[in-house]
This record gives structure tokens, sequence and C-alpha cells, in this order.
């Protein structure tokens, strides 16, 4: 009898510690609303990317579409795990109690664990106890508790889920604004060039401050709402290592690539260093909540890597230079900048487009590319996603 009484206690004692341990998360999630530092949210996360990335390897073809279902089925499970974990953790404290604290009038109560999980998902629902009461004050108190505890976290996580999709919808937004700042082209010197027709940024730096205010809001969106991250579409140009990277390698085009004597005001404005680090910060940020596990990517890029670079940096100052906008003469020390300024970002960036799936082409599309932007026809690919 008292050994039975003291397994019914650890039970007790086990679903509490439950019940705290979903709440704790969701106070993580919701409220205190912080990148990195919630208790189940971030493993189930890295868990069901492993699976829809493993599927993806399966069916390549269908790669893409698959691994865009990331997203919602991380939202998906996670709400199902808070309320799982609150309902097994309430049966828990109930299912000893059953037949004694807690009775029906006049029918018999069944004693086993999936009746203590009917009358716990009444309760954290609402929907009523399935026609028992509690006959102690404890149990009337654990029954408002339960009661109120499953309406505010359902309150919590409709709130969640409409604040996340807001987020999202704010960072496509900003993502098919740059790809369409680049004539659908993902090249960062076709900006750079509409920022600057025939050498004007004057009206092109309130667009550049602008950009960077919205890339702020995107970082701290995914300090709030981390699983953010993982939701991509199947065209790269939503993703987010794309139109940072496009963001940063304007930056660097900016500052490596224009004549100090021409340009050196934008080179030294607030709205390109707030931009710069804007997208430095986020970066970090990613790479601390998402790879840290992964460890650190090589601290110095390998030759031939440098090499792509320059040929890139190239092509994009043949482009502002056919825009009109004043380029640097001196092609060896200007590819020194820009390599120095390209090594800050592109392996994190590469790697946080790796981690959902995209390859190393979608996410740099002009790297890649070794034909010259300006040999090419118009892009017609569709936005729709």
């Amino acid at each position: 009898m008292a050994g039975s009484t003291m397994l019914a206690r650890l039970e007790q004692l086990a679903g509490l510690a439950l019940i705290v341990t979903v709440l704790a998360d969701v106070f993580l999630n919701v409220l205190y609303a912080r990148a990195g530092i919630a208790i189940i949210s971030r493993p189930l996360a890295h868990g069901v990317r492993a699976v829809f990335v493993g599927v993806g390897r399966l069916f390549p073809t269908h790669r893409p579409r698959i691994l865009s279902f990331c997203g919602p089925a991380i939202v998906v499970a996670l709400l199902f795990t808070w309320v799982a974990g609150l309902t097994i953790g309430s049966a828990m404290v109930l299912q000893p109690a059953l037949g004694t604290a807690l009775r029906t009038f006049g029918e018999p109560i069944g004693h086993g664990f999936a009746t203590a999980l009917y009358v716990a998902a009444g309760l954290i629902s609402s929907a009523g106890a399935g026609g028992l009461s509690p006959h102690t004050t404890a149990y009337n108190l654990f029954f408002a508790f339960d009661s109120f505890l499953g309406i505010s976290v359902m309150t919590l996580a409709i709130t969640y889920l409409m604040q996340l999709y807001a987020a999202l919808q704010a960072r496509d937004e900003l993502a098919l604004k740059v790809e369409l700042m680049t004539g659908q082209t993902g090249d960062a010197a076709r900006l750079v060039a509409g920022l600057g027709p025939d050498g004007r940024f004057e009206t092109g730096y309130a667009i550049l401050a602008e950009i960077a205010a919205e890339l702020s809001r995107v970082k701290e969106a995914h300090h709030l709402y981390p699983v953010l991250f993982y939701f991509r579409f199947p065209q790269a140009l939503y993703e987010l290592s794309r139109f940072t990277l496009v963001l940063l390698d304007a930056v660097a085009l900016i500052r490596a690539g224009l004549e100090p004597r021409a340009a050196g005001w934008l080179q030294r404005s607030a709205g390109l260093e707030h931009l710069e680090r804007g997208g430095l910060v986020l970066i970090e940020t990613l790479h601390r909540v998402y790879l840290r596990d992964e460890g650190e990517g090589p601290e110095e890029p390998a030759p031939e890597e440098v090499a792509a670079w320059r040929r890139r940096f190239g092509r994009g100052l043949a482009v502002l230079r056919e825009a009109g906008c004043p380029v640097r003469r001196d092609l060896a020390r200007a590819g020194d900048a820009y390599v120095r300024l390209r090594n800050q970002w592109n392996d994190p960036l590469l790697r946080l487009g790796g981690a959902i799936g995209h390859e190393p082409a979608e996410i740099d599309a002009a790297l890649h590319d070794p034909q010259p932007l300006r040999d090419k026809p118009e892009p017609t690919a569709p936005l729709i996603h």
C-alpha cells in the first residue's frame, strides 16, 4: 500500500514537472521571445528540419517543395507538443485520484490513464471534466488552474501565430523588394547601379536607409520568433540568406568599388553603416542560434574562392561603370578590399542557406553565373509561390 502511494506521488510530481516545463517553453517562446533559449522548441525544430531534409534527399526532384512545408510543420508540431504536454502532465496528476478525490454521481468511473487523459483534455480545452467532480480543496484548485491554463496557452498560441505570419510577410516583402531592385537577377551591382544612376546617389540614399531599417526589423523578428528561420519557399529569391547576401554585397561594392572622391559621402554615411552592421548582426544571431552545433567555418577562404570573388567583383564594376557610376581605377587594391569585406559574411550566409536546403548557386546567383548580366535578356521568371 505504501509502495503504491509512493508511486502515485511520484507520478503526480512528474506530471507537475512536465506542466512546468511546457509552461516555461511557452513563456520563453511567446512572452520572453529571445532566440536560442527555449527548452522544447529548439530541439523539436531541429528534429523536424532533419526529417524534412532527409525526405528531400530521397526525392531530389521535389526537394524544394518538400522543404517548403518544414516551417509550417514545425509550428504544428510545437503547438501539438505544448497541448499534449499539458494534457499528459495533467493526466498524471489526476489519475491517482480517480474514484477517490475525483468521483461521479452514481456511475462507475475508470481508473486507467486513458480516463485521466480524457478528463485532462476536457479541462485544458474548457469542455468540462466529463462528469467528474473534485471532492477535495486541492483538486478543486487544480481543476480551476487547469482550465485557466488551457485558455491562456491557447490565447497565447493564437496571438503567436498571428504575429509570426505578420513577421513572415514583412520578411517576404523585403526579399521581393531586393529581388526586383536587382532586375530579378540577384546581382547586387544592379541594385547599386539603380540606386545611383549616372553616379547620383542622393535619391538612392533614402531607399538604402529604408532598406536598412527593414533589415533591422527582420533581424528582430527572427529574435522574437525563432521558428521564422525555417520558413522557406521553393523559389530561392525569398530566402533570407539570399537577400542578405545581396545587400551586403551591395555594401561591399559601394565601399570597395566606388571612387572615394565622388562617392565618399555615401561610403561614410550612417545609412550604409546601418545596412552593413544590420546584416552582420543578423548573421551573427542566426549563426549562434541555428548553427552553433555545427562549429565555425574556415577563417580564410580557399585561393580558388578568392579568385571567384575577384571575378565577381570585376563583373560588378563593369555593371556600375556602364550605369555611369564613378568606379575606382586601382582594381588590385579595390579587389583586395572587396575580398576582405566579403570574407566577413560569405561562408556563414551560405551555411545558413544550406541549413534549410538551398544550394550556393541559389543564394549567390551573381557569383555562380559567369555570363555578363548585360548580355542577358530580361528575366521573366514568375514570382508566384
